[in-house]
């Protein structure tokens, strides 16, 4: 685990005590265990240090899901907007192009370490205008094109109403989404994926794990068999990019927003910078 990472698993930590602010003997018992995960952790991954903080807050402040009520006004907010950014989409010179922009600014939506903007709305309208610093779009369109079976493995709540979006334009026959098997930071699970009509688009599915990342070896036996026969995997998110970067699959893809320095020296761009890349 990379010395940045130390400093993001701290800042989550800070983070969730000013969220929650648990009486003072709780407060400093779970600070005490989190720096104890953090510095006997430097030979494990970071989305795999997250989850075991993750589970320790749950654990210490009794709370199942952390960011339940920032996940529904996400989805909420974006709902609302559905219509607006689908006729957008419509309009635009290229629909698809256009939708699977948005795909990915809604990567913005974060509450893990990283800072959400004070106002989602205009941070989206001005993020919608960025070009991508690397992008493979038409390769990704392609493989689309020819794949019988899509896997699209979502990141977190509030952005998966434009996945929707997307996916609804893509209008395949066979695309499965991911979700996380249990509450982890604001992370899509089924309900979120439910609560925004995702399942009219496509088929939702569980990973079977807890993880803010897909950490393909501790995911159920189901999901993996899933992935490996997938003709086409869609990666949505700088955390499943952390646990999926060095998996082998010939048809791979990274959508995301860089938010974090280590990450943007990996992909040789700048912090902030908008993604769609094919895996090596």
């Amino acid at each position: 685990m990379n010395e940045c990472c130390v400093a993001c698993h701290k800042k989550t930590i800070k983070k969730i005590l000013s969220k929650f602010k648990p009486q003072k003997d709780i407060a400093e018992k779970l600070k005490t265990e989190a720096e104890f995960i953090i510095s006997n952790s430097k030979d494990l991954s970071a989305p795999y240090v997250a989850l075991l903080i993750n589970r320790l807050v749950k654990k210490s402040l009794g709370v199942q899901d952390l960011y339940n009520i920032e996940k529904t006004n996400a989805n909420q907010l974006l709902l609302k907007q559905y219509d607006q950014w689908m006729l957008c989409a419509k309009k635009s010179s290229d629909s698809l192009h256009f939708a699977v922009k948005l795909a990915v600014v809604g990567n913005v939506i974060d509450y893990g370490a990283h800072s959400v903007p004070q106002d989602i709305e205009a941070a989206i309208e001005e993020l919608v205008q960025q070009d991508f610093a690397i992008d493979q779009t038409e390769q990704l369109f392609q493989k689309i094109k020819n794949a019988k079976s899509i896997l699209y493995l979502g990141d977190n709540a509030g952005e998966i109403v434009f996945d929707k979006l997307f996916i609804e334009l893509l209008n395949h026959p066979n695309i499965t989404y991911v979700v996380r098997g249990a509450p982890v930071i604001n992370d899509v699970i089924e309900a979120d994926a439910k609560a925004v009509g995702l399942e009219q688009v496509c088929n939702i599915r569980s990973n079977g794990h807890d993880a803010p990342s897909t950490l393909l070896g501790n995911c159920s036996e189901e999901f993996q068999n899933s992935f490996r026969k997938a003709d086409l995997i869609i990666s949505k998110g700088q955390g499943n990019f952390e646990g999926l970067m060095d998996e082998s699959h010939p048809n791979l893809f990274f959508m995301l927003m860089v938010k974090c320095d280590f990450i943007a020296n990996k992909l040789g761009v700048t912090k902030g910078d908008l993604v769609i890349k094919k895996s090596l």
